[in-house]
């Protein structure tokens, strides 16, 4: 933690480590570096020991949406993955750490290149699994985003935010 404080104090205030996806069988196969090197379980610690430092809503794990569902290892049925992946985000924001995602799409020249993303449906339904579980802990959407609601997005990984509430409109008084 010590060498996360020397971050801090530097004035750095937001912390995106890359979690990928949240099942240990595919972490292993679809992160084998940060598995071999890191491990699942000294990963996780870190993003907790970063939430210490920072702040929970400082932490921003980054989930890539729908390459849990690659194959020939990945889950099979987009209901598998959304528990899967809903695991994740109710480990992570139980302790009060906000997630986001990235698409997964698949690189023509990389060992999954020649597979088709993850269906549509598995994107609706995690958007809808990502706004229920932030609003059963209550946390609020992750800094640096823009502003929340439909049509709000500012760049490419904000388009989560399009399914959050937008804030309420306040009204000047006369």
């Amino acid at each position: 933690k010590e060498e996360l404080r020397k971050f801090r104090d530097a004035g750095i205030r937001i912390y995106h480590p890359n979690y990928e996806g949240w099942d240990e069988r595919l972490f292993a196969w679809l992160c084998p570096g940060k598995n071999s090197y890191i491990g699942r379980q000294q990963w996780i610690e870190r993003i907790l020991d970063a939430r210490d430092i920072f702040g929970a809503s400082c932490v921003i794990p980054n989930f890539v949406a729908g390459v849990e569902m690659a194959q020939p290892h990945g889950f099979r049925t987009v209901e598998e993955a959304i528990r899967s992946t809903g695991e994740g985000l109710e480990f992570f924001m139980s302790r009060g750490v906000t997630p986001r995602f990235t698409t997964w799409c698949p690189e023509p020249l990389s060992s999954l290149g020649a597979q088709e993303p993850a269906p549509l449906e598995y994107h609706l339904r995690l958007l809808q699994v990502y706004r229920d579980t932030l609003e059963k802990y209550g946390l609020g959407p992750p800094p640096g985003y823009g502003l929340p609601g439909a049509g709000q997005a500012v760049f490419s990984v904000s388009a989560f935010m399009d399914v959050l509430p937008a804030p309420a409109a306040t009204s000047a008084s006369s």
